[in-house]
């Protein structure tokens, strides 16, 4: 119970003393006011509050999922967005005139490899390269 419910409860057992009423005419009066509870109501609105809190729980998780997901489908949006305006924007030329310039370019500019210095090159000399021949 909370303090302003107790300091009304105290309020009407003053009243009803004043009144030179009796431990049952005070509980009438309490009874009366609607302030007085079962044990099977007392037990009941433990239940109530509990299921109360239980809600609440669930509902704040449900509120963070919906968040998430809510934040996957605008990332999901603003990346269609651009796949869409790539999709959209027109394709640059291709000038095969100027790629074939810049590949002459490069070959160009490339070392030339003396096929004397190769590391490939090989004189082949036929003496004391091929094995020995049999005669007989």
């Amino acid at each position: 119970m909370n303090t302003k419910s107790l300091n009304s409860l105290a309020d009407l057992i003053c009243r009803a003393q004043e009144q030179d009423r009796t431990p049952m005419g005070i509980a009438f009066a309490v009874d009366a006011a609607g302030r007085h509870m079962t044990p099977e109501v007392a037990a009941e609105l433990a239940r109530l509050r509990s299921r109360v809190s239980e809600l609440e729980a669930e509902r704040h998780g449900t509120n963070e999922a919906l968040s998430d997901a809510a934040e996957a489908l605008r990332v999901g949006r603003d990346r269609m967005a651009e796949l869409e305006a790539e999709r959209t924007r027109p394709a640059p030329m291709f000038d095969p005139v100027a790629g074939l310039e810049r590949l002459r370019q490069e070959i160009a500019a490339a070392p030339v490899e003396d096929p004397h210095d190769s590391p490939l090159h090989h004189a082949y000399t036929t003496g004391r390269d091929l094995p020995e021949v049999s005669r007989g």
